[in-house]
């Protein structure tokens, strides 16, 4: 009787892949080291199916890092071992956007503005011209995902959308163009009439996604909110009113709950009120006040006179961040928990600036991620 073949487990791909699987998605490098095993196991994980297969068993993409910016300068801040391919050096960048394993990124080149779309997976970039638009007071802009079906857990790599909103004062007017990937052209704007009783600009904080519509905060006299339907590619305007009161936040910022609906969070002397749009069966939509929560039992605090800022948020979640002026915190709202991500990064005098966060899966691209990581192992 012929002695039975027994496999070896690197010829298992099915028993691997649920190894794989189970593997800690804060810690990327897992899977890097894993491909150093054998040319099999790389070529299994830095499949398409396995990537797929991955993202479809855990749905929800971790948070590898984060970028803040100031006007000039952009910083990635990885919160897991996960080190990203930077842009080109060449530049000064600041982030405007990071959506879909993309970050949306602007420079200066002699005197010309350009935006560049940024993989920080590859380090691959498509550099865009402005929409051709005259009298811009300020604009505004946001990258994100446009392939049908996709659960945006690793898709770096296909067919993306920019929108870019601009204000125009003289004109009175509210602007909105989309780029798409797949035909390198901007599209005919959408127009809004715009009330500019005082000067008008858009707050410095993250834009939101929230079902088919993109959202951006305004600042004026009465702060306002844009909203940009993708499928209709209309303005409009959504004002801040609950019942017959008007909502008046001092330092708000954008969020998404996990049932799509859109959110406000506004911070004051520690008080942190949180509002929920809400839409009735009459498809009328009113602001409600759900809670407000003391930040001070949640985030350790030096000075009391240096003011905490709410500087970004987690679409789909109960998440968002906190500048104090001991560190960065990341704040379920939900499970009223904090955690601490930086303490390098703090709250400085009179200066806020935004948090974008980078959520992506990652599996290894190929045989150059595989050296790039057995460098990396040789070096430490």
């Amino acid at each position: 009787m012929p002695p039975q073949h027994v496999r070896e487990l690197w010829e298992m791909d099915e028993i691997v892949e649920e190894i794989m699987f189970r593997l800690l998605l804060d810690e990327p490098g897992n899977l890097l080291r894993a491909s150093l095993v054998c040319k099999p196991w790389c070529r299994l994980l830095s499949g398409q199916g396995f990537r797929r297969r991955y993202s479809e068993f855990h749905q929800t993409p971790p948070m590898l890092g984060f970028l803040r910016s100031e006007p000039t300068f952009a910083e990635f801040v990885p919160t897991t071992d996960f080190c990203p391919r930077e842009p080109d050096p060449r530049h000064r960048y600041s982030v405007y956007d990071c959506r879909h394993g993309r970050v949306l990124l602007r420079f200066m080149d002699d005197v010309k503005e350009f935006l560049t779309v940024w993989n920080p997976m590859t380090g691959s970039q498509r550099v865009l011209r402005f929409p051709e638009y005259s009298g811009m007071t300020d604009w505004c802009a946001s990258v994100l995902c446009s392939a049908n079906g996709c659960n945006h857990g690793d898709c770096h790599l296909g067919p993306f959308l920019v929108v870019f909103v601009s204000l125009h004062e003289q004109e009175g007017v509210a602007k909105a163009s989309v780029y798409s990937s797949e035909t390198s052209n901007w599209s005919s704007p959408a127009s809004l009439d715009v009330f500019f009783e005082d000067e008008i600009n858009f707050i410095a904080m993250p834009s939101v996604l929230a079902g088919d519509a993109l959202y951006f905060l305004i600042s004026s006299a009465m702060p306002i909110i844009l909203e940009y339907d993708l499928g209709k590619s209309r303005l409009s305007e959504i004002h801040l009113v609950s019942g017959s009161a008007i909502i008046c936040p001092i330092a708000p910022i954008l969020m998404v709950a996990q049932d799509g609906r859109l959110g406000l969070a506004d911070l004051y002397d520690f008080n942190l009120s949180v509002w929920w749009r809400e839409v009735g069966p009459d498809e009328v939509a009113v602001w409600s006040q759900c809670r407000v929560i003391d930040l001070k039992a949640l985030l350790t605090i030096g000075d009391p006179e240096v003011a905490t800022d709410l500087v970004g948020s987690v679409e789909g979640t109960g998440i968002i961040f906190a500048i104090t002026d001991l560190g960065t915190y990341m704040i379920d709202l939900k499970a009223l928990t904090s955690k601490e991500l930086s303490t390098v990064l703090y709250q400085p005098q009179d200066l806020t600036w935004p948090l974008f966060p980078y959520l992506s899966f990652y599996c290894p691209q190929g045989k150059l991620d595989c050296i790039c990581s057995l460098i990396v192992v040789i070096w430490e």
